[in-house]
């Protein structure tokens, strides 16, 4: 059973990466505090500027060489990582028609995505890069390249909800600093 939690991060299913390295364990006070700091520094001078799923679709189609793929398995972590997380699921809730549209891609070891494969941290060495994106929530999930996963984070942004959340807020300027 997984954990729920009020605010936008899990330790014990999939991803949050970049500096947050695929947080798989209960977050650190430490952490929690850093990443509140960031927030409070930050929270004042950020505007409303999230881009909506096929935004964020287009940009990842023209700035890599994609596929879009099929994988019952991805998807279905995808949705559960928005359903099992109630910051997403409400997101996913205000929509009239609340089913979850996601849209999944890989990305081979060729042209520009070379950099992303060159690049991988340890852990991902040797398994693809994927990404799913739901495109009423905006949200993202890359498995493969926490710096793919940052660059998505800082070009997506972050909605009226979203300024509100500290973790969120921490990751997205992170993100935007790389």
């Amino acid at each position: 059973m997984h954990e729920r939690f009020d605010i936008c991060f899990f330790y014990d299913i999939i991803l949050y990466e970049g500096d947050f390295k695929m947080l798989m364990q209960k977050p650190t006070e430490e952490m929690i505090n850093e990443w509140k700091e960031i927030y409070n520094q930050n929270k004042d001078k950020l505007q409303p500027n999230k881009k909506d799923g096929n935004e964020i679709v287009n940009y990842l189609e023209s700035h890599y060489t994609v596929k879009e793929i099929l994988n019952d398995n991805f998807e279905k972590a995808v949705i559960d990582n928005i359903k099992l997380n109630d910051f997403y699921a409400n997101k996913l809730n205000k929509n009239l028609n609340n089913n979850p549209i996601v849209r999944l891609f890989k990305l081979e070891n060729v042209g520009n995505n070379r950099v992303l494969y060159y690049k991988q941290d340890k852990e991902f060495k040797g398994v693809d890069i994927i990404v799913g994106i739901e495109l009423k929530t905006s949200y993202i999930q890359v498995e493969g390249s926490s710096l793919l996963y940052d660059e998505l984070v800082a070009y997506t942004g972050l909605d009226e909800d979203d300024l509100k959340n500290y973790f969120l807020v921490a990751q997205y300027i992170k993100c935007k600093g790389k």
